[in-house]
């Protein structure tokens, strides 16, 4: 339950990208009830008071790329997020969400996300189900969320390397049409990962066409190397298609070994907003990305899901034609050992927690394998439970995009429970951002960062009366010392909380006080205004 709170004396930046004013700020019954200047609430003798006195009070920070989904069915809780300053997560994302599930096809839905998702026990079927299992323990942060092409593809057809039927196409329209009832931001993609590599534009642009015109098509995209720029492209007419806001997810130039595309990339991003195209995209400070083993490999070898990729992986005729595909200069997939190279690919997390923190390249070497052999031998023993962290960005195009007015922060962090050494990005993106990018670099103005984490991503999600310190608006709130503000996530100790977050009020709730966590579940399921 929400209390009467007055905060007091603090520095109030209030996510408009104005400038920062000494008022004090009323909460009651979850909300904002009223800002005046300072002392203007002193005769307030019902109030508790929390004095913030040379200290920052911004909205709630909105993680723009949560992969989240699962972190309500947990009974620990999840306080990455929250001990950040994140009061509400974008879920769905990459193509993933953990809802609907078909009976028909369950199984390669459950042997496709166990690859990335720690165990769970799939009770649900609908959108509604799974929301009501997510409810019985509480939200830490509230929870936002689209609709994964990927889960819905699966729903409709299982996990093959074809086009869909018109049948099978018209279920995937339902399946969409049934999420916006539920009040989703809007459609994402993963088009690295099966079985959306599989898909079309054409395909993709059927179903945003579903969708509200307020609503997001958010794209991990095709590409984000060599082959960058056409992939942005082909996101762009998708949107253009369903007449959707365009989000492109983590954006970034992956490649260590080409040209930069980044300055392209911005321009091309920019040539379409001033065209009048809603375009958006989000980002992790970080040089480095994280993601399941598997999408090293050839989409063909995804055909069939996860009993078929194993046999492939099993089979020596397989993998001289996965070999050779990986070491062709030509090769049309997203090629991350060719971007990276072995030794920058390294393994986070792994259903036994062997290998965790080695690169791939000490492992083949250390085995005496080519290092595709040494990927398949790790995948079938660990029944394809294996995450990695590549190092494959430039720092100069990081700070290239954060420059961008358009680009909002997502962690991008891997679910928790798995264990291992998860990329550092889901405890310390945000801390990151504004101790790193913001106070020490002055790469962006305060006001404008807070801008950007905040009243922005509510905007373009549709997250209404949040991201914004005005009277009536949902008192997601946090109080930072922005001076004692530190990144303490490493990639040796990767789940380390930052310094200087203080206080975080979820829906009125005080969930972190003196920089601990409370306890009090206080988030909800947020429905997209639309």
């Amino acid at each position: 339950m929400s209390e009467t709170i007055v905060i007091a004396g603090g520095t109030v930046i209030d996510g408009t990208g104005g400038e920062d004013r000494q008022v004090d700020v009323l909460i009651e019954r979850g909300r904002i009830a009223a800002i005046r200047p300072r002392g203007g609430f002193d005769g307030v003798r019902r109030a508790q008071r929390i004095e913030a006195e040379g200290k920052t009070v911004t909205p709630g920070f909105i993680d723009a790329h949560a992969h989240a989904d699962n972190s309500p069915l947990l009974t620990r809780d999840d306080t990455s997020k929250i001990l950040q300053g994140v009061t509400t997560e974008i879920n769905g994302n990459c193509g993933f969400s953990l809802a609907p599930v078909s009976r028909d096809h369950s199984d390669g839905f459950r042997t496709l996300v166990k690859r990335i998702f720690p165990p769970f026990d799939l009770e649900w079927s609908t959108i509604a189900e799974y929301r009501q299992v997510m409810g019985r323990n509480g939200y830490v942060t509230n929870f936002a969320t689209l609709i994964g092409h990927n889960t819905i593809r699966i729903a409709a057809m299982g996990d093959e390397m074809r086009a869909p039927s018109r049948t099978e196409l018209a279920t995937m329209e339902r399946l969409v049409d049934e999420a916006v009832e539920h009040g989703v931001a809007g459609l994402s993609s993963g088009l690295i990962y099966p079985p959306g590599v599989f898909s079309t534009s054409d395909e993709l642009s059927v179903l945003a066409a579903r969708l509200p015109s307020t609503a997001v098509y958010a794209s991990h995209m095709r590409n984000e190397s060599r082959n960058l720029l056409p992939s942005i492209a082909e996101t762009l007419r998708v949107a253009q298609a369903g007449g959707l806001r365009c989000h492109v997810s983590h954006l970034k130039f992956a490649d260590l070994h080409a040209p930069s595309q980044m300055p392209d990339a911005l321009a091309l991003l920019s040539e379409r907003r001033a065209q009048g195209q809603p375009v958006t995209q989000d980002m992790y400070p970080y040089t480095a990305a994280s993601t399941m083993l598997t999408a090293l490999l050839p989409p063909w070898m995804h055909d069939g899901g996860s009993p078929q990729l194993l046999s492939r992986l099993g089979s020596p005729a397989a993998l001289e034609r996965a070999k050779a595909d990986i070491r062709d200069p030509h090769a049309e997939f997203e090629n991350y050992a060719r971007s990276a190279g072995w030794d920058n690919i390294v393994i986070a997390s792994t259903a036994s927690h062997r290998y965790e923190g080695e690169s791939l390249q000490s492992i083949a070497a250390r085995e005496h394998l080519d290092p595709v052999d040494a990927v398949a031998r790790m995948l079938i023993a660990e029944n394809l439970q294996v995450t990695m962290i590549l190092h494959v960005m430039a720092e100069a195009d990081v700070r290239r995009g954060l420059l961008d007015a358009s680009t909002m922060i997502g962690t991008d962090g891997l679910p928790v429970g798995g264990g291992g050494k998860p990329h550092p990005r889901g405890y310390g993106s945000f801390a990151r951002f504004l101790q790193h990018y913001v106070r020490d670099e002055k790469l962006v103005g305060l006001s404008e960062a807070v801008r950007r984490i905040t009243s922005f991503p509510a905007e373009v999600f549709g997250l209404k009366d949040r991201g914004r310190i005005v009277e009536g608006g949902i008192a997601d709130l946090v109080i930072l010392d922005m001076q004692e503000l530190r990144d303490r996530a490493t990639f040796e100790e990767p789940t380390c909380a930052p310094k200087g977050v203080e206080e975080v009020f979820v829906n009125g709730v005080r969930a972190v006080a003196a920089g601990q966590w409370t306890g009090r579940r206080a988030g909800e399921f947020v429905r997209a205004a639309h």
